[in-house]
């Protein structure tokens, strides 16, 4: 067959040739031999899936092309054309998170998950009755403290989970699919699990001396940091350490004195923090100290952000002052507010802070403010300036035209 195809293909531009010139005669035989190639090439495709289909025919799940294809010429921070108001009941003790556009519930026994068009993509009966979702990474790190499972989620289905003989303190989610776990085990009363972002385990650190009080992976899921504590007289002695997990070399090293320490974390550039009861202490991404601050009240909450962290110092909530510092350390934002700021989010270098009856919207030119009514658990503000309101029940829009 082959060899009759080139036969008259020869035959033609023989032909061709007495008539035409010298140059239409080359581009006709170079277009017949695209035409041969475009088909074998569609040959060498329609095998290869076929013999993917068959060798992989257990991981070709309907859940992967839905992941696929979620985020192509699709703005999941947007809601100017796709929100509906999302339906779901919630109780005293849920949690509310945002995972790549879409919200996440937590509590009573299950997780589900729920679309800005307010459809629920996924439910999933969990093993324990309340939980802890870490939404800030690659994927949705699931647990609940005291529990000894880890799940993990994309925002269709479950992908992994992990059981432990202990009880779970804590899990951090990474930017590239890797994930920490703190727990303890038969002889170390503490111990830090990390794994990559196809789950496998790839380092662990565990101590007899000192509890771990956080741990992270950076961006790149080259480095993880691994926060520490040991009480003293009056005082904990605080240890920071960055470990490169492919080479096991120690890239940092830093102990203290001080308060309870609270949390480390990576920003988006690979840039690294320390937070502790007392103050917060910034390193560049080669692990050299850029600044240091001090509280002198105690932290009411915390959110960290892409390349922004924001922490609430105050007695109470109310008459707090807020701080914002980017990842180098500057500090981009400080105010004291009468009011009790309940949850804080920062998004295109505004600002949006939740009081009990209003949120706010800071700038570097001024304050806008947009009233809501009833108990507004969680907030979410989108890029577009509207801003999702969590009640128990439903979520309702504040426009970003309310804000006066």
């Amino acid at each position: 067959m082959p060899n009759g195809i080139f036969s008259r293909i020869k035959e033609k531009t023989d032909t061709m040739s007495i008539y035409l010139p010298y140059e239409n005669v080359y581009y006709e035989k170079l277009a017949d031999f695209y035409r041969i190639a475009k088909f074998g090439a569609l040959a060498v495709l329609a095998i290869f899936v076929i013999l993917t289909m068959i060798i992989c025919r257990k991981d070709l799940r309907a859940e992967n092309f839905r992941y696929l294809f979620k985020y192509i010429d699709v703005d999941p921070a947007s809601t100017s054309s796709n929100y509906e108001d999302i339906y779901y009941s919630a109780g005293s003790s849920s949690d509310f998170s945002f995972y790549k556009g879409d919200l996440v519930l937590a509590g009573d026994g299950k997780l589900s998950v729920y679309n800005i068009s307010g459809k629920n993509i996924l439910s999933e009966e969990l093993g324990f009755p309340n939980a802890v979702c870490d939404a800030d990474g690659k994927y949705l790190v699931v647990y609940y403290p005291g529990s000894k499972t880890v799940t993990i989620f994309n925002s269709f289905s479950k992908l992994y989970e992990i059981e432990y003989d202990y009880p779970v303190i804590s899990a951090c989610a990474g930017d590239d699919g890797s994930f920490t776990v703190i727990t303890r085990d038969e002889a170390y009363k503490s111990a830090v699990y990390v794994y990559n972002s196809t789950f496998k385990l790839v380092y662990s650190i565990k101590s007899n001396e000192k509890y771990a009080a956080s741990a992270s992976v950076s961006p790149n899921g080259k480095y993880a940091a691994f926060l520490s504590y040991a009480p003293g007289n009056g005082l904990y002695s605080r240890e920071l350490t960055v470990r490169n997990i492919s080479k096991d070399k120690e890239e940092l090293s830093v102990t203290t004195q001080g308060k309870l320490p609270v949390k480390t974390g990576f920003f988006e550039d690979g840039n690294l923090f320390l937070l502790c009861s007392d103050g917060i202490t910034f390193y560049s991404e080669k692990f050299k100290e850029n600044k240091n601050y001090s509280f002198d009240f105690p932290i009411q909450f915390y959110r960290s952000f892409g390349e922004y962290i924001a922490v609430l110092v105050g007695e109470t909530k109310a008459g707090a002052t807020l701080f914002v510092f980017d990842s180098n350390g500057n500090e981009k934002f400080t105010e004291s507010f009468l009011f009790s700021v309940l949850d804080v989010q920062i998004i295109d270098d505004k600002i949006y802070l939740l009081s009990p009856n209003a949120v706010y919207c800071c700038d570097e030119k001024n304050v806008t403010r947009a009233s809501f009514e009833g108990n507004v658990i969680k907030m979410y503000a989108f890029d577009d300036g509207n801003v999702m309101l969590c009640y128990a029940a439903a979520t309702k829009l504040l426009k970003a035209s309310d804000f006066v």
